[in-house]
């Protein structure tokens, strides 16, 4: 039991580093586990190793993600931060984690998000943005998530959704889009015709619904009759 407990404390310092608020366990070929949720954090704290690969700073207080939040952890395979109270995160805050699979930032307060750190993300297989104050998610951010197998967008302010958004994700399987406030426009008829050739499955789709106009409000946005976007035919007659 000796010989462990040193081993142990030979493993964790000083390469291997766990700031005091936070619980560590060490993982195969030196990678740490950092155990660092419900502990009342309000930033994320200094003195990680940078073999942490698996950080879990869920139901915390975090306020911001600043740009050198997660620096000292480049290694970084899956990040845990939802049910924090984050409100913004810089532009950069995620870019130099190249190794990042699962990234979960649900039941926070984000009304943006650097979606051009997602170009350096290309091993990212699940993005948990749910429940979060989003309305819009721009076109292209989501180009190059080859890999992207699971996608959580329900519940923010989305009214609408450029097309194409989903397209260039061989891999994605589970797409949730439920409980926001769509506009089923003509702009929006192309996500029905995505979903029905689309190989993902459009998670709860019969709760993904209209919320304008008023004469769709409550319908399926997968429901959105092809008629109303079939512009009207014009026939010239000619006087002689």
């Amino acid at each position: 039991p000796l010989l462990a407990v040193l081993a142990l404390v030979a493993l964790l310092s000083p390469g291997l580093a766990c700031p005091a608020p936070c619980s560590c366990s060490p993982k195969k070929n030196g990678r740490l586990l950092a155990e660092c949720a419900y502990r009342e954090l309000r930033d994320v704290p200094r003195g990680l190793s940078p073999n942490v690969t698996i950080l879990t700073l869920s139901a915390n207080r975090l306020g911001r993600l600043g740009r050198a939040s997660l620096a000292e952890v480049p290694e970084l395979q899956s990040l845990w931060l939802g049910y924090n109270r984050i409100s913004a995160a810089e532009p950069g805050a995620f870019a130099a984690l190249p190794q990042l699979r699962n990234l979960d930032l649900s039941y926070n307060r984000l009304a943006d998000f650097p979606w051009q750190d997602l170009r350096n993300l290309s091993a990212l297989q699940i993005l948990k943005l749910s429940n979060n104050r989003l309305a819009a998610v721009p076109r292209g951010a989501l180009a190059g998530l080859r890999q992207l197998r699971s996608l959580w967008l329900n519940d923010n302010e989305l009214a609408t959704l450029a097309g194409g958004t989903f397209e260039g994700l061989p891999a994605l399987a589970q797409l949730q889009l439920f409980h926001n406030p769509f506009n089923c426009s003509c702009k929006l008829f192309w996500l029905k015709e995505w979903v029905r050739g689309a190989s993902a499955v459009l998670s709860r789709a019969g709760s993904t619904l209209c919320a304008a106009p008023e004469r769709l409000r409550g319908r399926p946005v997968t429901d959105i009759p092809g008629a109303l976007c079939v512009p009207p035919s014009a026939q010239l007659t000619y006087l002689s």
